[in-house]
């Protein structure tokens, strides 16, 4: 389910992001009507049309697929190492939100930062092994991951 409700979002995002698009094109005058419906309904009725359709519709099934990510930093654990891991969300606006068990979970501060994450602004941090696994969304979990592991090297050095 979770899986739908993220292609959904982004099919939603894909279909705004067209729209501001054919507007912004509306306001420059150079597709020659002014008016955003007509300039719409010239979109989808011309030979790439259908195709705009079908691209969006691949892009928002495959996105959770690929949007989302796990990432595993060797040699972190979560009660020594909670400041570090804190200081890497932080770096990168997250914020500690909820504690379950030996889970922590963090999500973007402020509206527009969590507007432009769609709302999948949550990372999970779990322990695995002698380690830990954040799992979210790429982009945030890559960016975090690589802070962390950065934080966790350094730490060899002190």
């Amino acid at each position: 389910m979770k899986y739908l409700v993220r292609s959904l979002k982004y099919l939603v995002f894909l279909c705004v992001l067209d729209v501001v698009l054919v507007w912004l094109m509306s306001l420059d005058g150079s597709a020659g009507s002014t008016d955003l419906v007509t300039l719409l309904k010239l979109q989808l009725s011309s030979e790439s049309g259908p195709w705009l359709i079908v691209a969006f519709v691949a892009l928002a099934a495959f996105y959770p697929r690929f949007g989302f990510m796990r990432s595993r930093i060797d040699g972190c654990n979560i009660a020594e190492d909670e400041l570090r891991i804190m200081n890497a969300m932080q770096t990168y606006g997250f914020k500690l939100v909820e504690r379950r068990g030996e889970e922590l979970v963090y999500r973007k501060v402020g509206f527009v930062g969590r507007l432009m994450l769609m709302f999948e602004d949550e990372i999970v941090v779990r322990r695995s092994g002698d380690g830990v696994v954040l799992e979210g969304l790429r982009r945030s979990v890559a960016r975090v991951a690589y802070q962390l592991k950065c934080y966790m090297d350094s730490r060899r050095y002190e």
